[in-house]
């Protein structure tokens, strides 16, 4: 026999209220939903898709600060690369006519800056730097200047200079040649043609050319940062049209028995960050299409109607819609971190209508009217909803502990979202029931009620008959679960989480590889309160990144002391030059050796005379160095704002260190950080590297503090609930043990824990604790009805957890089909949380309470 309902408590009371009213005014209801809904598309319609990850790290960390702020004032090695594949063997003149007209169609773009790809584009800048290089030399290096620039020495220059000359190769160099005829410029040289990157290039052409010979680099560095999408678009897709412009003229560049066009092809972050913004465009609505799909059909499965669809597809979308509407009044973008909240909450959201209609379908199928049954379906069900709901939303927003802003961005809206959707089926699932019911009235014929638990039922009863055997096997299990925790692995990288086949990636990757440079450079940034204080303190930092190229622990150092030399440095050779050109560097007797030996060799003096100008203005120089000398032209003064910046507190210097190709991208070297260290508070090491090392142990800490606060949030919210210790135990049981189930069969499945999937542990808190909550929800309810009642009662809420953890599964089985690792990661996480505390809410939580509950009277009120 039926037992007769307790008395309601008061929320009770409210969702029985909340039922009738759904009931009677469903029309009202489905128009004032209408609006609503229509008010938060238009406003989801408006999202943007963030593809920098800075946004996503601690804004307050100093590692992200001092990364974020290097960048602002200093730039970094964000280029578009383009790359000109040749083949092996091939002659390279055609491809490096090619090369010329992609430079030339770069340079002309208002999307450009700056494109690198000559020697010859260095004239400009020997011209500028020629007067001020002696100021630049040590002590050692004027020593051998004064011996270059004896009589013997500058005989054996034009001698070389002869060789040189006459050597096929030398074409690109005959205007350095010019400019420097005594080889001054050697310095410069790498220096300003690649040196950025740490290039390893094969100079005799006097292009970036891979010492290999199999590609011909151009550099370009772009007007905006790789973060503005839409305009790494425009520049990817104007890019892509001038490369196909000077692939359709190649026969024109190297004749018409060439053969095919070389292959050209664009990487770095621009085309990184567009390729990843598609991705995760395409993720978001593959996540949302596929989830929406499979619960559906799930929901199909288990309730036989094609009417019903309706009943779960409307609850959802409403509140997806709501939760994205959200989004954009209070983000205005979605990132990779929250593209998966539409998928997060159409696996949890379809477990208030299946536990709902399920109650519903067993109330009608045991006699009870339309109105009692929507009464006790909100009124007792609705109350573990809602229970379930807060208690879901309650460890979604225990993200906010966590300064990474991404993932307290996507526990905020995945924990506002679960509350839209529960509040969306508590009004229109009613609402919808009583229209249907209406209508199926009209046309005078019942619905068809069915509610099928795959086997569910037997489970339950089997564990309520075999308490003792049950209990018995999920120590066994757990115990086994223990033991292969030690065998759980947590990877730390974070190239890891990044989707595979970036063109962007790619090429870069491939460029690296031939030029022994990954683009990947770290800072270390000097500060002080006056220029002098910080060129010296550059100056330090970059002789000891020096010796560190010497050992091989980087390949190449870039520093202001390119452009102005220490100030204790030029202060001696001024007072050098002070009395060398009265000596050895006396100006006219250079310059009549040079034209003596000139002769000599059978050369021509004049193509000369620029150079000699420029070493006469070198040797007469009697002034310092300073920003001043490069405030003159655009080129020069983009070039030193690359090292030197105003800062709040004075001055700050960028040296660029470059690590060797490949390496040290997940934390950096032990001897540079050293390096640091041993420089003082002034200097700070940054870069990319740096910050991941950083993550690795943030990511961590923060996910343990999650996961407590969590667990601690929803035991208050349970205790609140149900005011006894013991049936909030329970209802934590089978979170806790099918936590150590899924920890243990990841470790049995090989599947490592990482800086996306550990975060998910927290959400099976939200996601595990509902089905403990349910069962207990409804143990107690039936507590003093008859043993078969009370079997019933738990198979019937049985069948519905099944389905909702299915329904999760499903929700969350399409983060596996995601271009991100890291959220395929969360998924297969996500299922095994949910199939694991599923299975111990249905078997050894009935176990339990058949083995060592006795059937009580219910407390007053409940």
């Amino acid at each position: 026999m039926e037992p007769s309902p307790s008395p309601p408590t008061a929320d009770r009371a409210l969702l029985q209220r909340l039922a009738r009213g759904a009931r009677h005014r469903y029309r009202a209801i489905f128009l004032l939903t209408g609006l609503v809904l229509a008010g938060a598309v238009t406003l989801a319609s408006r999202l943007r898709f963030d593809t920098d990850v800075l946004n996503l790290l601690p804004r307050r960390a100093p590692e992200v600060q001092a990364f974020r702020e290097a960048l602002d004032r200093f730039g970094s090695a964000d280029y578009l690369i383009v790359a000109v594949r040749i083949p092996e063997g091939a002659v390279l003149d055609p491809y490096l006519s090619l090369a010329d007209r992609l430079g030339a169609g770069l340079d002309r773009s208002l999307l450009i800056d700056e494109v690198e790809y000559r020697l010859a584009e260095i004239e400009g800048l020997l011209e500028a730097f020629l007067p001020r290089s002696m100021l630049f030399l040590d002590e050692g290096a004027r020593a051998a200047v004064v011996e270059r620039l004896s009589d013997e020495g500058l005989r054996r220059r034009v001698r070389e200079l002869r060789r040189l000359v006459e050597t096929p190769q030398s074409v690109a160099l005959k205007s350095v040649l010019r400019l420097d005829p005594v080889g001054l410029a050697e310095v410069f040289l790498e220096r300003f043609t690649g040196a950025r990157a740490g290039l390893s290039v094969d100079w005799t052409t006097g292009y970036l050319l891979s010492t290999d010979r199999r590609m011909l680099l151009l550099l370009a560095q772009p007007t905006a940062p790789p973060q503005n999408v839409d305009f790494a678009k425009r520049l990817s897709a104007e890019t892509a049209a001038l490369i196909e412009e000077v692939r359709t003229a190649w026969p024109e560049i190297a004749g018409p028995d060439a053969g095919p066009a070389p292959e050209v092809a664009l990487g770095g972050r621009y085309v990184i960050a567009v390729g990843d913004e598609e991705l995760i465009r395409r993720d978001a609505i593959t996540n949302v299409l596929t989830s929406m799909a499979g619960v559906l059909a799930l929901f199909l499965l288990a309730f036989r109607r094609f009417g019903l669809l309706l009943y779960a597809f409307v609850p959802l979308c409403s509140g997806l819609a709501l939760t994205f509407g959200f989004s954009a009044v209070v983000y205005g973008s979605l990132s990779a971190a929250t593209s998966g909240v539409a998928a997060l909450l159409i696996g949890l959201g379809i477990d208030f209508v299946i536990v709902s209609y399920g109650r519903y379908v067993e109330e009608r199928r045991g006699g009870a009217g339309l109105e009692t049954a929507l009464a006790r379906m909100s009124g007792s069900s609705g109350r573990a909803v809602v229970v379930g709901g807060v208690t879901s939303a309650a460890t979604f927003y225990s993200f906010g502990v966590t300064d990474f802003t991404g993932l307290r961005q996507m526990g905020f809206l995945t924990g506002t979202g679960i509350l839209f959707c529960m509040l969306a089926v508590l009004l229109l699932l009613p609402a919808m029931l009583a229209w249907s019911e209406d209508h199926h009235r009209r046309r005078d014929r019942a619905p068809r009620l069915v509610l099928h638990g795959l086997g569910s039922a037997r489970l339950i009863r089997l564990a309520l008959a075999r308490p003792t055997w049950v209990l018995l096997a999920s120590l066994v299990v757990s115990a086994a679960a223990v033991a292969a925790l030690p065998r759980l692995e947590f990877v730390d990288s974070v190239q890891a989480m990044r989707p595979a086949g970036n063109p962007g990636v790619t090429v870069r990757d491939e460029v690296a590889e031939r030029f022994a440079s990954g683009f990947d450079q770290m800072m270390l940034v000097v500060g002080g309160d006056t220029v002098d204080e910080v060129v010296e303190g550059a100056h330090r930092a970059a002789e000891g990144a020096r010796a560190l190229v010497a050992s091989g622990v980087l390949v190449a150092a870039d520093a202001v002391t390119t452009l102005i030399p220490p100030p204790a440095r030029q202060r001696a050779a001024l007072e050098w030059l002070s009395r060398a050109r009265v000596a050895e560097l006396d100006p006219d007797r250079i310059r009549s050796t040079f034209a003596e030996a000139a002769a000599a060799e059978g050369l021509r003096l004049d193509p000369f005379l620029p150079g000699l100008d420029l070493l006469t203005q070198a040797i007469e120089r009697q002034r310092p160095v300073g920003p001043d000398d490069y405030a003159s032209s655009p080129q020069t003064r983009a070039l030193l704002d690359r090292y030197l910046a105003r800062s709040p507190g004075g001055w700050q210097s960028a040296v660029f260190l470059y690590p060797p190709a490949m390496r040290w991208r997940r934390e950096p070297p032990p001897e540079v950080e050293r390096l640091a260290a041993e420089l003082g508070p002034h200097a700070v090491l940054t870069g990319a590297n740096v910050v991941s090392k950083f993550l690795r142990r943030r990511v961590l800490e923060d996910a343990v503090v999650a996961a407590v606060l969590g667990f601690v949030l929803v035991a208050a919210l349970l205790w609140l609930d149900y005011r006894r210790l013991d049936d909030t135990l329970l209802s934590l049981a089978p979170l806790t043990m099918g936590i150590i189930w899924m920890l243990g069969a990841l470790a049995l499945l090989g599947w490592p824990m990482n800086f996306m999937n550990i975060f998910v542990t927290t959400m099976i808190i939200g996601i595990g604790v509902d089905y403990g909550v349910h069962m207990i929800h409804r143990y107690r309810e039936r507590a003093a009805a008859d043993p078969a009642a009370r079997a019933a009662g738990l198979a019937e809420t049985g069948k519905a957890i099944v389905l909702a953890a299915l329904s999760t599964i499903v929700g969350f089985g399409s983060l596996s089909f995601s271009h991100y690792p890291g959220l395929q990661s969360m998924g297969r996480v996500a299922i095994l949380g949910a199939v694991t505390t599923a299975l111990v809410a249905i078997t050894v939580l009935p176990a339990y309470l058949a083995r060592f509950r006795l059937p009580r009277t219910p407390q007053p009120g409940e």
